[in-house]
């Protein structure tokens, strides 16, 4: 399986101390497509499903991510997994906030659109964030550790996307693996969210997960297959349970 995705690292300054009254990557992530949408669709008096230009439109292509219900991927459904994922850079959110940063990987065709996701931050930051619509500026993009930012109204859009190749380890092969959870799970066993899930169970969800992100966004090879050891152990986890409420950015 091949997966083609850039991650692409934010920075922004608040013109004044900024008060975080939910978790600023859900606003933020709001802010960006209600900014993509205003950018970007030229027939707002029709739906995305029904829009003649829902496969080629910056913000269907993010936020709604369409498909036919007769497709191969997710058969039944209509939608698809969005082509991008947000995570916490290393500022934690605290009561008061000077700077934020943060980090949104894009997949496969996500990041020829990366100059429409920097006008929808700049436009954002006009806007204001938090219910005290505190105003804010990008400071810095950062792609493989190269700042891409060119002034205020420009990036670099030369980018080129990164490339992994998920593989196994073989038959009969020990092996010991660290997975770190950059974003939040939401991990359901008989209907219900929790956190005491087998090894087999998790790594059937990572299949899963990747094998949907490969086949919209990269490819997999013909006869790739998952079959899960039994002798799979979770050895060791760090867990916590949080609950956080949330509003959208409109």
């Amino acid at each position: 399986m091949k997966l083609c995705y850039l991650p692409v690292h934010f920075k922004i300054a608040f013109s004044s101390p900024a008060h975080p009254d939910t978790p600023p990557l859900f606003i933020l992530r709001s802010m960006m497509g209600k900014e993509l949408r205003s950018m970007c669709c030229i027939a707002n008096k029709e739906k995305c499903a029904e829009c003649m230009y829902n496969q080629s439109c910056a913000y269907s292509f993010l936020f709604e991510t369409i498909l036919k219900q007769s497709n191969e991927i997710v058969p039944g459904r209509d939608r698809a997994s969005h082509p991008f994922a947000f995570t916490k850079g290393k500022t934690s959110a605290g009561k008061e906030l000077q700077e934020y940063d943060f980090t949104i990987t894009l997949f496969g065709k996500a990041v020829d659109y990366l100059p429409y996701i920097y006008a929808a931050f700049v436009r954002a930051g006009k806007t204001g964030i938090f219910k005290s619509r505190t105003p804010f500026s990008v400071e810095q993009v950062l792609v493989n550790g190269k700042n891409i930012l060119i002034d205020s109204d420009h990036i670099d859009t030369g980018n080129q996307a990164e490339k992994i190749e998920i593989a196994g380890v073989g038959e009969n092969k020990k092996a010991e693996m660290l997975v770190e959870l950059k974003s939040p799970l939401r991990f359901k066993v008989n209907g219900e969210y929790t956190s005491d899930f087998s090894a087999k169970d998790f790594m059937n969800c990572l299949y899963r997960r990747a094998m949907t992100l490969c086949r919209l966004y990269g490819n997999v090879d013909e006869g790739c297959e998952y079959v899960p050891d039994e002798r799979l152990t979770i050895t060791e986890r760090n867990l916590h349970w949080s609950e956080k409420c949330h509003y959208s950015a409109r």
